[in-house]
């Protein structure tokens, strides 16, 4: 068990408390900590004692701008990894969020939830603390908020899951899944998209870089219209010849209104473009002329995602991606909405279309209320985040990594579905993120020199970290 140096700690506390160094309380070994009023404040923060229901002798208001600054100073015996809960409370200003820095890492944003006049606990992340000094710094988000304490306790890593969510999976579904298991956390999948059915993204890849990534994406937007443009076969075709030279499949689907009003997917609060107001509540009335139309959609779907099967070619399946970021219809009416709708389709998918290919993935993210939208582990099989950092910044996002990683207990394998510019190999390697693959957008997420140069490919594609498709196992057989 590792330790913290608890007589230095002390005597620090005892020789320095005016200089608002870090206290440390008698708790259990496994669960350690620091009060915020001895810690060291800067800026306009202060200690007060006005609500109850505190720990300690009091909390540390009022975060106004970035100038208040709480730092705390660990100090331990031994390096570890271990997981951070802050003490908190957002008093009567409603949900907001504080800025947090571990040692020299970058700066991520915690989501804090409304808590009224009361304290309450938010995790924070999971991390590794060094020998001897840690800092632990807090500034402000958009609103005040009071910080209680932060506690700190060894983290404890559970198993991946050992098998696919879907009865019976298929023997090529099972294969990959498995290799992906072994190869998580050791090296990184190459990903990239096109626009719907094209392979466009991946042969320009190759142009410039002379390898072809690990994974191809295409996305089923159009297949539930007739546009005379989109030749619907062709994802099933280039899938099938991806996954026959050795390639991964994933597929997604921005989901056009089911009732066909219009053909937007995003919702009133979406981006750009054409909106709907489908009402993704109506999943669970059987008899309303919305649940018709999401089963027809379904359907639809599954008519393609069964030539997948019968071509035997697995496919890592994320619907309703970004669903509670709410831009989406499927995610407009909430998490009970959307986790309904997954379940439903999970249903028809598998026990009524008998897909046994398809290997279940959810798109999470590190707000506070992450966990509300989850649809369950019986019905997920790996955990993805979409991150768009901005341009050229090649950081590992090791924090949203870990934050997730450390929500889920580590039960599911973690994958960076959707993003803009491509975390570094070797800051992947130096902080220990371990994101099963990667997948930046079809064109200038992919090509445009400010987000992703084709310097940056050609080192990304010749890492010894990266898997690129000539590299990956005939998993056929």
């Amino acid at each position: 068990m590792q330790k913290f140096s608890w007589i230095v700690l002390l005597l620090i506390t005892l020789l320095s408390c005016k200089k608002n160094e870090v206290i440390v309380d008698q708790p259990p070994a496994e669960r350690i900590k620091f009060e915020a009023e001895y810690a060291q404040r800067q800026g306009s923060l202060k200690v007060e004692t006005a609500i109850s229901g505190y720990s300690g002798k009091g909390y540390v208001v009022p975060f106004v701008d970035y100038s208040d600054r709480l730092i705390f100073s660990l100090i331990n015996d031994l390096a570890g990894n271990y997981t951070i809960y802050i003490g908190y409370s957002t008093l009567t200003f409603g949900a907001t969020s504080c800025y947090v820095q571990i040692n020299d890492h970058t700066i991520f944003t915690v989501p804090l939830q409304s808590t009224g006049n009361i304290f309450s606990e938010v995790k924070c992340t999971h991390t590794d603390l060094l020998i001897n000094k840690n800092t632990f710094t807090i500034t402000s988000g958009n609103k005040h908020f009071a910080i209680d304490y932060i506690r700190i306790e060894p983290y404890v890593e559970g198993p991946v899951a050992a098998n696919l969510v879907t009865p019976n999976p298929s023997p090529e579904a099972v294969r990959l899944y498995n290799y992906l298991k072994e190869s998580y956390g050791k090296k990184i999948h190459s990903g990239a998209t096109g626009i719907t059915s094209s392979l466009d993204e991946e042969n320009w890849i190759f142009s410039q870089t002379g390898k072809y990534p690990a994974l191809a994406g295409f996305d089923f937007m159009n297949h539930t219209r007739n546009f005379s443009w989109e030749i619907k076969d062709d994802l099933v075709k280039n899938a099938v010849y991806w996954w026959s030279q050795k390639g991964m499949v994933a597929c997604h689907w921005h989901w056009r209104d089911p009732l066909r009003t219009n053909d937007a997917f995003y919702s009133p609060t979406g981006s750009s473009g054409e909106k709907t107001y489908f009402d993704a509540t109506k999943i669970s009335d059987t008899l309303s002329v919305e649940y018709k139309a999401m089963i027809t959609d379904i359907d639809t779907i599954a008519s393609y995602l069964i030539k997948l099967r019968n071509a035997n070619v697995p496919v890592l399946w994320r619907p309703l991606h970004e669903a509670s970021g709410k831009w989406f219809w499927w995610g407009y009416k909430g998490a009970e909405a959307t986790k309904a709708l997954w379940i439903v389709m999970y249903n028809r998918l598998v026990k009524h279309h008998r897909l046994n290919n398809l290997i279940w993935i959810w798109t999470s993210d590190i707000k506070g209320d992450n966990m509300s939208w989850y649809p369950g582990d019986e019905y997920v099989d790996i955990l993805g985040m979409d991150i768009y950092p901005a341009d050229g910044d090649f950081s590992s996002q090791t924090n949203s990594f870990n934050k997730l990683k450390s929500d889920f207990g580590a039960r599911k394998l973690i994958t960076l579905s959707e993003n803009g510019s491509i975390p570094d190999p070797d800051n992947l390697v130096k902080d220990k993120a371990g994101w099963l693959y990667f997948m930046p957008w079809y064109g200038d997420y992919t090509r445009k020199s400010t987000i992703n140069p084709v310097s940056q490919w050609q080192k990304i594609m010749n890492h010894t970290y990266v898997i690129t498709r000539d590299e990956m196992p005939d998993l056929k057989n």
